[in-house]
C-alpha cells in the first residue's frame, strides 16, 4: 500500500494534499485539561518528565562521598585512604588531606605512595621540612622494602627540595 493511498484511507478525502490527524495537538491538550502548568508550573510534558525524574532518581554521590563511606565501612583499607587523601588534596581541602596521610602512613607504613605524595603536597603547601622529613622516612621503608622505583623519585623529590 503506498503512502497516498495510506492518507487517502485516513481522511476520507483523496487526493488531499495536507493530512490533519486528529491527535495532532494532543500533548497541548493533555497539558490543558491536566493543569500540570498552573499545580506545577511547568510549560511542557517534557518539563514536568524532567522535573519528576529529578526528584525522584537518586542523587549520584562524588567519588569522594562514596569512598568517604567505604571507609567508615573498612577504615583499615589503605588503598581507599590513600584515594580519599589524594582526592582532599587534589580538591584543595588541605586539613582532611594531611589528615588521611598521617593516617594512612600511622596505619600502614609500609604503604611507599604516601609519603612520595604526602611530601609533594607538603613541598606544594611550602612546608619544605615536613616534606623532607615525610621523604626521608619515605625513601628509608622503600630502601627496607626493597622498591627502588620509590625510593628514587622521592629521592629526586628531596634533591629538587634542597
Amino acid at each position: 500500500m503506498s503512502m497516498m493511498a495510506v492518507r487517502d484511507a485516513l481522511t476520507d478525502r483523496p487526493g488531499s494534499a495536507f493530512v490533519r490527524l486528529p491527535f495532532e495537538n494532543l500533548t497541548e491538550r493533555f497539558m490543558r485539561s491536566s493543569g500540570l502548568r498552573r499545580r506545577f508550573g511547568v510549560r511542557s510534558q517534557d518539563e514536568y518528565n524532567t522535573r519528576f525524574l529529578a526528584m525522584t532518581q537518586p542523587q549520584k554521590k562524588t567519588r569522594r562521598e562514596m569512598l568517604e563511606e567505604f571507609i567508615a565501612a573498612k577504615p583499615n583499607d589503605a588503598f581507599a585512604r590513600y584515594a580519599l587523601a589524594m582526592d582532599c588534596a587534589n580538591a584543595g581541602d588541605s586539613e582532611h588531606a594531611e589528615l588521611h596521610f598521617k593516617t594512612l602512613i600511622e596505619a600502614h607504613p609500609e604503604y611507599i605512595a604516601a609519603y612520595f605524595q604526602y611530601g609533594q603536597f607538603l613541598a606544594r603547601a611550602g612546608r619544605t621540612d615536613e616534606a623532607r622529613s615525610i621523604l626521608t622516612a619515605g625513601i628509608a621503608t622503600a630502601r627496607r622494602t626493597g622498591d627502588d622505583h620509590a625510593r628514587s623519585k622521592m629521592e629526586a623529590a628531596l634533591a629538587e627540595l634542597s
